[in-house]
């Protein structure tokens, strides 16, 4: 009897080529299947699914993964869409997006996320995508948006707890593919991700933000400040991080199409 064909994941992020978690993730679940790689050549956060219309989109080889790699001056969503219809001779089975350094959870970060912006490019190009994204510390955090490294014992712990977390899950998701109606699984990891972390499925939080833009110079510049407005404590998946477990959110790309209004007349 024929070898079962292994899957093929393209891996895109929007850290881009310097994120620590590349490597581990690659490592990982190159135990499942194929790895394919195409990352942003510089950090793309927030830039949701925009893509790239009228500029020229450079792509570099690169050998230094282990496994295909690509590095693209260009949006998450570019990478996906060029990773499943260019730079490879087949398409991939999966699109696993991240693993991304901080949370995503959150109709406001769902909404602006690049992570989540390759994700959703993938499953428009009809590949079940899944969104990783791990919480961290202020300080963690302030290190990587500063020097683009995360460097420590506990650095160390988080990014291979993360990518173990990581093959758990696609070992427990891949057999079974998404659930019917499913195009995207948004996960979010907690700070400490540990083999008996419990998993949740969860609901998006609905949450927003004020100002993003502070004053600089002559312009502006983005600054986050925390919600502007956040539903009381439930089953989100904020609460379910804030407890320390893992949250699975499933998305639909149709979950837009809600009920028309009744009482209009136009």
């Amino acid at each position: 009897m024929a070898e079962a064909r292994k899957p093929v994941f393209l891996i895109v992020n929007d850290d881009g080529v310097k994120s620590p978690m590349i490597r581990p993730m690659v490592e990982r679940l190159s135990t499942l299947g194929t790895v394919r790689l195409v990352l942003p050549m510089e950090e793309q956060s927030w830039k949701g699914k925009s893509m790239t219309r009228w500029e020229h989109i450079p792509v570099e080889r690169r050998d230094d993964f282990g496994v295909e790699a690509f590095a693209v001056g260009g949006t998450p969503a570019d990478c996906a869409n060029l990773g499943v219809h260019r730079l490879f001779p087949d398409r991939p089975d999966w699109l696993v997006a991240g693993i991304n350094i901080g949370h995503n959870f959150g109709i406001a970060f769902v909404f602006n996320s690049g992570t989540l912006g390759a994700a959703f490019e993938g499953a428009l190009l009809g590949l079940p995508a899944l969104a990783f994204s791990h919480s961290v510390s202020r300080p963690m955090f302030q290190q990587w948006a500063e020097t683009k490294q995360i460097v420590g014992e506990e650095a160390d712990r988080l990014i291979g707890g993360a990518a173990e977390g990581v093959e758990r899950l696609m070992r427990a998701i891949v057999p079974r593919g998404l659930p019917t109606g499913v195009q995207v699984l948004n996960i979010n990891l907690p700070r400490v991700t540990a083999p008996d972390t419990p998993v949740r499925w969860t609901r998006l939080l609905n949450h927003s933000y004020d100002c993003l833009f502070d004053p600089d110079g002559e312009g502006y510049r983005h600054k986050y400040k925390g919600d502007g407005w956040r539903e009381p404590k439930g089953e989100t998946d904020r609460d379910v991080i804030d407890r320390g477990e893992i949250s699975i959110t499933p998305l639909s790309l149709t979950g837009i199409n809600a009920a028309p209004g009744e009482g209009y007349e136009f």
